[in-house]
């Protein structure tokens, strides 16, 4: 019997599975994924921050015609013609007019 060398017997490769990968695609498309959420609030937000600008601006100016008209209409002049005109009030004459005298006990 003639010695033959055995073939080397060599372990075959483990099949890589696609685990790694697999992980490495899920953790980007995740982050994807978190980040257009996070455009898309930040879009919003930025839109209503917008509206809410221009909202405040009206009121300010709505603010300042409303302390105008209230100075106007509070005015002695204005109270005192509508006194006249409207209610028929006139100032109280001398014989009207009575004085108490506190004293004190």
């Amino acid at each position: 019997m003639d010695y033959v060398p055995s073939k080397r017997v060599t372990p075959k490769k483990a099949e890589k599975k696609p685990t790694k990968w697999l992980i490495i695609t899920l953790f980007f498309l995740v982050q994807l994924f978190c980040y257009t959420l996070i455009r898309l609030e930040s879009s919003h937000t930025r839109t209503e921050i917008s509206k809410l600008q221009v909202r405040q601006q009206a009121l300010k100016a709505n603010s300042s015609v409303l302390v105008i008209e209230k100075e106007r209409l509070s005015s002695p002049e204005r109270i005192l013609d509508i006194a006249r005109t409207d209610l028929n009030l006139s100032a109280p004459s001398a014989d009207q007019v009575f004085y108490i005298n506190s004293s004190d006990n």
